[in-house]
């Protein structure tokens, strides 16, 4: 752990080369494809549709006097940047082989520009957010500008998680596979569907540890409540994710030396 602070200065000095290669990411991920950046579109508003006719019509699930489909799209915008960044980081280090076999530069550019890709998507997702904020008449309160704080924290959870899985996954290719069914697990252990009131007393301690509960929970109050995030969870999501990312860099750094004999 000691020499963490100095590769993550020298990741910094390199960050003309992470710009480079996020752009690289966006104009190879639609590509070939006949909608193109519609996708970023398309993609979240269709399972918006098909989770509020399920959730409200048939299962109607409560939303904190919000409707459903509003309700629903807060929780799942976030949970698609977190889902789509780390399976996307995954394959990050396997996918660019020939660089990592013929060019020394620091490795954990390749996650990191792979889950910066997202924020493309991220920001569809807002634009999307805020006209059906003005449709369903729930214009955004001052409490909003505390959305860049909560995002710092699960940024920084996200690419804690990816850094060792795009390691991991270099050396055993069934990560992926792994990685695939923990999120799909991950996405029903977290009020993305459902509000927080929903979760049984017994229960409550997984959403405590949820970094992605938290901040979910702390994405409604701000933009659909008007109300400022509960500052003693968000400070432990942030703890958490913190843990997490200074834990997974120092992985993937450890795991990098082999990672050319490993292609």
């Amino acid at each position: 752990m000691r020499n963490v602070p100095s590769h993550l200065i020298a990741f910094w000095g390199r960050r003309d080369l992470l710009w480079h290669m996020t752009i690289r990411h966006l104009r190879g991920q639609y590509k070939q494809s006949a909608l193109g950046w519609a996708w970023a579109f398309v993609n979240p508003l269709t399972q918006m549709l098909i989770l509020s006719f399920v959730f409200s019509k048939i299962l109607r699930v409560p939303s904190e006097d919000v409707p459903y489909p509003l309700f629903v799209f807060v929780g799942l915008v976030p949970w698609m940047f977190f889902s789509n960044g780390i399976g996307s980081a995954t394959d990050s280090v396997t996918g660019a082989a020939s660089l990592v076999t013929k060019v020394y530069f620091p490795r954990e550019i390749l996650p990191t520009a792979a889950v910066n890709t997202k924020l493309v998507d991220l920001a569809f997702g807002l634009i999307i957010l805020a006209g059906m904020m003005v449709y369903y008449g729930y214009p955004p309160e001052a409490t909003a500008l505390w959305f860049p704080v909560i995002f710092v924290v699960q940024f920084t959870f996200t690419l804690g998680l990816s850094l060792p899985l795009a390691a991991l996954n270099l050396y055993f290719h069934d990560v992926r596979f792994l990685v695939a069914q923990t999120l799909f697990l991950w996405y029903f252990l977290t009020p993305v569907l459902y509000p927080v009131d929903m979760i049984p007393q017994q229960y409550r301690w997984i959403f405590d540890i949820n970094p992605m509960a938290i901040v979910i929970h702390a994405y409604r109050r701000v933009i659909l409540h008007g109300d400022a995030p509960d500052i003693g969870r968000l400070a432990i999501g942030f703890a958490i994710s913190l843990v997490i990312f200074l834990l997974g860099y120092y992985a993937f750094k450890k795991m990098e030396p082999g990672f050319a004999d490993s292609i």
